[in-house]
Order: C-alpha cells, then sequence, then structure tokens
C-alpha cells in the first residue's frame, strides 16, 4: 500500500515545488478574486486587456530572466532607463512617419544594447556587484536623456506603431491584441533557445557553475556581457512598443519596470543565484502584477492603497518563496 502511495505523493509533492505551475495558479486565483470582487471582471476582452497591458513588462521580464540566469548575482535595474529610452528615441526618430517605424526599431535595439554591454563590461571585466553597476549607469541614461532633451519631449508615434501596440486582430469574433500574439510567438521563441539550443545550454551553465564553465572552454565574461546587452534591447524595445500602446511620450514611463521586473522573476520561480529558470515563469509574474494592479485600479482605490495592498501582497509570496526554496 505504501508503495502505492508513495508516488502518487511525490508527484504531487514535485507539483506544488513547480514554480511555474504555481505562478499560474496564482493567477487564476487572483482573476477568480477579481470575478467574484468585480462581476464581469474574467470576461474574455478584459483578460486579453490585462495580457495587453502585461507585454510590456514581460519583454522587460525576459532580459531580467536571462540577466537573473546567467548568475553571479546577476539583476539589472538599468531597465526602466532603457524603457524610457526606448520611448524618447522612438519619438524622435518617428515623429509620426510610419517611414522611420524601421529604423526606430533598429535604433531601439542598437542603442538599447550598446547600453547594456556597458552594465556587462563593469558587472564581468569590472567585478562591480551587478545592483550597484546597473543601478549606477541607470541613473547615468536618464540623466543623459534630462541632459539631451533639456525636460521637453519631441516626436510622436505614428499610425503603424499605434496599431502594433494598442491594436488587435480578430479571430473569429475574438479579438486578440496584437501584442498578445507577439507574445505567444516570444514565449515560444525563447522556450526554445533556453532549452533546445547550444547558447541556452551555456547560459544556465555559466549561472550554474561559471568555473567549471570557464574550464569547459566557455567565454564566459564574454557571454556574460553580451547578456546584459540583450537586456538593454529588449527594455529599449519595450518603450518604443509601449509608446505605441500609451500613444505620447512621457520621461517617467519606464519607472515603472524597474522592481516589478524583479518582482515577476522571483514569482516565476528563477533562482536568484543563476543557472535554473524558466521563462514561463516570469510571464506568469508579469501577468500577476498586471492582474493585481488591474483589480485594484477597477476597485477605485488611491495610489497609496494601492502601493499598500500590492507592497503587502508581495511580501507575503516573497516569504513564501523564499521558505520553499530554503527547505
Amino acid at each position: 500500500m505504501a508503495s502505492v502511495q508513495d508516488p502518487n505523493r511525490n508527484r504531487m509533492k514535485r507539483f506544488i515545488n513547480n514554480k511555474v505551475i504555481m505562478a499560474f495558479i496564482l493567477v487564476v486565483v487572483l482573476f477568480v478574486m477579481g470575478q467574484i470582487i468585480v462581476p464581469g471582471f474574467s470576461r474574455f476582452n478584459h483578460i486579453m486587456s490585462v495580457l495587453q497591458a502585461a507585454f510590456f513588462l514581460g519583454l522587460v521580464g525576459l532580459g531580467q530572466t536571462i540577466v537573473v540566469i546567467s548568475g553571479k548575482e546577476g539583476l539589472d535595474m538599468s531597465v526602466g532607463a532603457n524603457v524610457t529610452l526606448g520611448v524618447v528615441l522612438g519619438a524622435a526618430i518617428i515623429n509620426g512617419e510610419n517611414a522611420r517605424l524601421l529604423p526606430a526599431v533598429l535604433a531601439s535595439l542598437g542603442g538599447g544594447f550598446s547600453l547594456g554591454l556597458v552594465n556587462g563590461l563593469g558587472v564581468s571585466l569590472l567585478n562591480i556587484a551587478p545592483l550597484i553597476m546597473t543601478l549606477a549607469w541607470g541613473i547615468v541614461i536618464e540623466g543623459l536623456l534630462l541632459f539631451v532633451i533639456k525636460g521637453h519631449m519631441f516626436g510622436t508615434g505614428c499610425p503603424a506603431l499605434e496599431l502594433l501596440g494598442h491594436g488587435s486582430l480578430r479571430l473569429g469574433s475574438l479579438k486578440v491584441p496584437s501584442v498578445v500574439l507577439i507574445w505567444i510567438l516570444v514565449i515560444i521563441l525563447m522556450w526554445y533557445i533556453l532549452n533546445k539550443t547550444k547558447p541556452g545550454h551555456v547560459l544556465f551553465a555559466i549561472g550554474e557553475n561559471d568555473k567549471a564553465a570557464r574550464l569547459l572552454g566557455i567565454r564566459v565574461k564574454f557571454v556574460r556581457t553580451v547578456v546584459y546587452g540583450i537586456s538593454g534591447s529588449l527594455s529599449c524595445l519595450s518603450g518604443l512598443l509601449l509608446l505605441g500602446f500609451v500613444g505620447s511620450a512621457h520621461l517617467n514611463l519606464g519607472a515603472r519596470y524597474v522592481l516589478p521586473s524583479v518582482v515577476a522573476v522571483i514569482i516565476g520561480g528563477i533562482r536568484f543565484g543563476g543557472g535554473a529558470g524558466n521563462y514561463l515563469g516570469a510571464v506568469a509574474g508579469a501577468i500577476f502584477l498586471t492582474t493585481l494592479q488591474s483589480i485594484l485600479v477597477t476597485l477605485e482605490l488611491s495610489e497609496g492603497g494601492r502601493k499598500l495592498i500590492t507592497g503587502i501582497v508581495l511580501i507575503i509570496l516573497l516569504l513564501a518563496y523564499t521558505r520553499r526554496q530554503s527547505r
């Protein structure tokens, strides 16, 4: 009898310890609570609206995910500054013309990658703690933006970018936001890269044990530097797409993505020591945080009330995850 129960118990234990599954269960629970509190909250159209808003955090969270997986207590606190850069750069280049969208995309990817490389060089070559390096560099980027534009935004998005950021594709009787479809493709692509390709295996290897990876001939410092560059590109691209979603450029748009991108990674169960994790977990974390904010906004709570409740919920979750990981 015990031999029959033990496998079942082990399967249940593995299910409970699967952080990605638990993260998505948290999302489902939150939607159920939202439906109870606000009837109609879980309608398809509203779920799509939540996913549409969560996409931008999810794209920033992708960069945060690969940085954390790369190890050495990796963390990118400059993502907010790079999001703002994407907004400012995109508006300045596009300035209302569809023909300038592609150059804006290329400039955002290139600019974000170049600035991200500075983080990578500081962490990998100068051995500066990632938290300090990326936080300081983010402040430098924000200062440079303020110095260049002198506090005055110029330029706008374009109809094509707005269609991409805020438009929807009709599938039968259902309308699915364009960015949600893009996000699905990104999730599939990242799953394949992280699990089925050599770059993905290399990333996990240096995060798990960079000394062993170095003995195997992996250029650890080079890979880690490039990872920070990719994080910068993704954040800057997210800022450009965010310009199409909100319709206008603001200097404070990026600040709201810094800590949430870190929390999304934690909720998704990506190990802060590096070497283990799944982008699907960060996706669930981004959806959870966006859904929570949507519920609080629907309840018409003040900004102070929303921050208070969000903080309490996150502390409870982080305590639960920390205890689980320490067992």
